[in-house]
């Protein structure tokens, strides 16, 4: 049993755990003080904010978040609920709907990354050098196979 647990793969996942934990802990509460948002919507409105034009489709964010279509239609709701955007049909594909962020939604995301951004340059990037920085998002691009960005 010791070999297993003490495999260099689950203690470097572990090691990626624990830090994620921590920073995400840390970062949402900054988030959520500043904007009101949680961490799922401040997620799905920065995601949206990095598409380029003014509307996108809804699944688009959610497949860069790894959410299900369920879990997308709750947080699209919710979202719209709260005045943070506004979802329209697709007019190519009426069985689709568009998203975009309203004056409110940007306002918040703004609230909540001018929260986030002196958080992650304390906790994240002045503790490593920009060569370190570099390495780091070489190597997490080998391993992720997914999106390189939010």
């Amino acid at each position: 049993m010791r070999a297993l647990v003490e495999d260099e793969g689950v203690v470097l996942w572990g090691q990626v755990v624990n830090l994620h934990r921590a920073l995400n802990a840390r970062l949402h509460a900054d988030i959520r003080a500043a904007s009101g948002l949680d961490g799922t919507e401040f997620e799905f409105l920065l995601r949206l904010a990095r598409f380029p034009g003014p509307r996108t489709h809804a699944s688009k964010v959610a497949a860069r978040m790894g959410y299900t279509s369920a879990g997308t239609t709750k947080l699209v709701a919710r979202l719209e609920e709260k005045g943070l955007i506004t979802r329209t049909r697709d007019p190519e594909d009426g069985r689709a709907f568009q998203v975009a962020m309203t004056d409110e939604g940007e306002r918040l995301l703004r609230d909540g990354l001018k929260a986030h951004i002196p958080q992650l340059d304390a906790d994240v990037v002045q503790r490593l050098t920009a060569a370190q920085r570099r390495q780091l998002q070489t190597l997490l691009g080998r391993i992720d196979p997914g999106e390189k960005t939010l």
